[in-house]
């Protein structure tokens, strides 16, 4: 429950910081709504700490059907992980019930809200008002790439790269990872959603409807967000999967059989094609050449050919920006952004941690909660009097709910030939084992 001073225009709020799960009573002042969508609204607002001292946060609210916790609310508690600087962090959490009347019933309706520290801009709205300079681009390459090695360790496919999920703070050069509501730990040889990702950044191998895949899915879709850097435009704008077929196989050429068996694929192309094979440096325009060889690193069928992880993080392509004198044109030191210990932390890559993350998912270990009580005014004022100390009670936890994926649409086929179905061509998929074409 929310209380307001209408005096001061403060609201306080019982909350619960985490990762430590402990009761606390915070401050928020000058809440105003920032963003809204279908299943949950964003406000913005100040977190006032003690000796008045003031943070930017974001509040996002949700009205789940039940109290149950997904996968995304688990992982970004940060219970049993340490947190990485390029991946959101919740900090604190608080719910209630709200009576809400239908008819001659009364309902109760749960929200339960989710405060984060506050970043100005995503990667989209950056682009949408200038290009980025050679410097941002790479340092937030590099730093989008870092947080993905994070996610790997930890065995989880984010399953939703794309610029409106990357929070960026230009001030700073910081990128950070948003939005796990498609988030997911994997294994190897599991099975999963071929409909995930946005249809601009799917990988092939979730084009052609493959569902024994990884973390290697978010490489390709990391792929396109840097190519939209370079050029300000999105890579592969196909209105359709058939239309984004097209446009890849312009850009790198049609996959070979083998390819279509390390993507483990359904589906395969039509040989009765007619596109043009182009090259992924016609396709995206007058750019350094350079960038093209790097970018082509990335962006190929086979995902585990995809170049990631720390042989993507000490590639000759950082060079300019691994160097003590590189600044950006805000004057900010780049290692005070990419600072040498973190660059030590990723060509490390040690992955104990994560694993046993992974492991204490996979066996419904991690619990949250958030069952605080409607607090009494009482409980409010206290934190008012000591001007925004924030004080802890500790309490037990329950336990969680498991993620759940989408139902698979039907989508286009593919074969090993050298041409795209048109768009015209009938589906295909695997029949007995084997891959068969349909003739346009």
């Amino acid at each position: 429950m929310i209380e307001e001073d209408n005096n001061k225009g403060i609201v306080f709020q019982i909350a619960r910081e985490l990762p430590s799960q402990q009761k606390v009573s915070l401050q928020f002042a000058n809440l105003r709504l920032h963003a809204w969508g279908v299943f949950s609204n964003v406000y913005r607002g100040t977190l006032v700490l003690s000796n008045n001292k003031e943070r930017e946060i974001a509040i996002k609210k949700t009205w789940p059907e039940n109290g149950d916790r997904n996968f995304e609310i688990r992982f970004l508690s940060g219970i049993k992980r340490k947190p990485h600087k390029n991946v959101i962090q919740m900090l604190y959490t608080f719910s209630r019930n709200t009576p809400t009347q239908s008819g001659c019933q009364t309902k109760n309706s749960f929200c339960e809200s989710y405060v984060f520290a506050f970043l100005p801009h995503t990667l989209q709205s950056l682009l949408k008002k200038s290009r980025l300079t050679e410097i941002e681009m790479k340092v937030y390459t590099w730093q989008l790439f870092e947080g993905l090695r994070y996610l790997q360790a930890h065995m989880i496919a984010h399953r939703d790269i794309k610029p409106v999920n990357l929070l960026v703070d230009p001030q700073n050069g910081l990128l950070v990872i948003g939005d796990f509501g498609n988030a997911k730990v994997v294994q190897r040889d599991s099975f999963s959603n071929a409909y995930q990702v946005t249809r601009f950044y799917r990988p092939p191998e979730l084009l052609l409807g493959a569902r024994e895949y990884y973390w290697m899915v978010d490489v390709w879709s990391a792929g396109c967000c840097v190519a939209e850097m370079m050029t300000g435009k999105v890579l592969f704008q196909g209105a359709t999967t058939r239309e984004m077929l097209k446009l890849i196989v312009q850009a790198i050429g049609l996959p070979s059989k083998r390819d279509h068996d390390y993507m483990k694929a359904i589906y395969f192309i039509d040989p009765a094609s007619d596109v043009k094979f182009l090259g992924l440096k016609d396709v995206m325009g007058e750019i350094n050449p350079d960038w093209v060889i790097f970018l082509s690193e990335i962006l190929r069928y086979r995902p585990r050919e995809r170049l990631h992880g720390p042989k993507l993080l000490s590639h000759r392509f950082f060079d300019q920006i691994l160097t003590a004198d590189c600044a950006l044109s805000t004057g900010l030191s780049v290692t005070k952004i990419i600072t040498p210990d973190d660059y030590r932390i990723a060509i490390r890559n040690d992955c104990t941690g994560g694993r046993e993350f992974a492991s204490a998912e996979l066996k419904k270990q991690i619990r949250f909660t958030d069952n605080v009580v409607a607090p009494t005014a009482t409980a409010a004022h206290p934190a008012h009097k000591d001007t925004g100390t924030i004080q802890h009670v500790p309490t037990p936890t329950t336990a969680t709910a498991v993620h759940k994926d989408v139902p698979i649409p039907k989508i286009p086929s593919a074969d090993n030939q050298h041409t795209l179905a048109s768009p015209n061509a009938l589906l295909s998929p695997t029949v007995a084992g084997k891959k068969s074409a349909v003739p346009v």
